[in-house]
């Protein structure tokens, strides 16, 4: 078993801190994808998604769909003008769509729907510009993934048959849209404790039990990989979301064997983002930033938020009620 070394260390200054933005929405925001220091696109509940052309500065705000109460908990840019959102929730209950813009969200086409039983979409993932893949709950014991090879114009569900069975009932939990992560041609994909792995662009997949908690209400809320070796867990209780609990892990060798620990301040940790050695991670208790890859933490504040993402040096980190930071790492 790897041992690490976790030292956390609180109640000190920190010369980046949360710069916060109106947003000029209400909604709940957990997904969010930064293309560039100027372009975010982020989706929210109440069938909201939003765009900033100017890093933040000023929103676009658009209702997507006819159904009301639709909430986007995946959103993947792929341009300044071409962007697919995900709605998650039961398919039964006619929460389970995709949509896609091509002309900035003035206008949205639905691209996939579903009523079948037990399905529930989590969020998006893309290995490039026109593969990308949306992730759901298991469906019994089976994956419910779903494919494209067209920019998102056309979704394909991939055959269960081709893929490992996992835990029955397994979440993947649709908190950050970071349920699925990539590195290259290598994808992580995450079921409360368990990771489906795939080294070549998910063609051939591999099941890695993590030992990190897990149960109704925990487990992995978000993934984040700095390399093909150096990965992170994000997670908890959402249920003690403030907490002192396990809410985060580390691999050093691609995701094979994982070490947990504690972040503080302490409570469910739900999304992490990059910036060379920096790591920063975020969740309903606060913001922690690490500089040395994750050994040592440093508590930014208690700023509540669902979402961190990065542009080279300028970070920007969105949750409830339109709340919208930015600070420089």
């Amino acid at each position: 078993m790897m041992k690490y070394i976790f030292l956390f260390l609180v109640n000190f200054s920190v010369l980046a801190q949360w710069s916060m933005v109106d947003t000029g929405s209400k909604s709940s925001f957990r997904s969010m994808d930064v293309l560039s220091k100027k372009v975010i696109w982020a989706g929210g509940s109440a069938n909201t998604v939003l765009r900033s052309v100017d890093g933040g500065e000023n929103w676009n705000s658009f209702r997507v769909g006819e159904r009301p109460g639709l909430d986007f908990r995946g959103i993947k840019g792929l341009s300044k003008k071409v962007a697919i959102a995900v709605s998650a929730g039961l398919a039964e209950e006619g929460a389970a769509k995709i949509f896609r813009t091509k002309d900035g969200g003035e206008t949205w086409q639905k691209v996939f729907e579903t009523d079948q039983s037990g399905v529930f979409l989590d969020g998006v993932c893309f290995l490039n510009e026109s593969h990308g893949f949306v992730f759901g709950d298991a469906v019994g014991d089976e994956v419910y993934l779903l494919e494209t090879q067209d920019g998102g114009r056309n979704w394909k569900r991939v055959n269960a048959n081709l893929l490992p069975k996992v835990k029955k009932g397994s979440a993947s939990f649709a908190a950050s849209n970071s349920g699925m992560v990539t590195n290259g041609t290598k994808i992580w994909y995450a079921f409360q404790s368990q990771l489906l792995v795939s080294e070549n662009s998910g063609q051939n997949w591999f099941v890695v039990d993590t030992g990190f908690p897990s149960g109704d209400s925990n487990g992995i809320f978000g993934l984040h990989f700095m390399n093909n070796e150096r990965g992170f867990i994000l997670g908890g209780d959402y249920l003690a979301d403030k907490e002192e609990q396990i809410n985060m892990a580390m691999t050093l060798d691609g995701g094979q064997r994982w070490q947990s620990g504690k972040i503080d301040p302490p409570g469910l940790k739900e999304s992490a983002a990059s910036v060379k050695n920096t790591l920063i991670v975020t969740g309903p208790s606060g913001t922690s930033v690490s500089v040395n890859q994750g050994f040592y933490w440093e508590t930014v504040d208690t700023i509540p938020f669902h979402v961190v993402r990065c542009a080279g040096k300028n970070c920007f980190a969105i949750g409830a009620e339109g709340r919208f930071g930015r600070l420089k790492l």
